[in-house]
């Protein structure tokens, strides 16, 4: 029979794993970036949404979130 501390152990362990898990998604997800990057491309005098939106998606990407239709 496994005792207390061995179990006490083995639940932290496992919730020190799920919290690198859902922290690492977390920081892969946020996709409010990407859209800060889009606005700030935008809000240029000469801007050309094609760009505006390859820039997007490439920061898109590299975090796993959503692109932007290029037109």
């Amino acid at each position: 029979m496994p005792s207390i501390r061995h179990r006490t152990v083995m639940f932290a362990a496992a919730f020190a794993l799920a919290a690198g898990f859902a922290g690492s998604a977390a920081a892969q997800r946020n996709c409010s970036i990407c859209t800060g990057i889009y606005d700030r491309c935008m809000a240029q005098p000469d801007a050309s949404e094609y760009e505006c939106v390859l820039e997007h998606n490439r920061c898109a990407k590299s975090l796993g979130c959503p692109f932007k239709p290029q037109t």
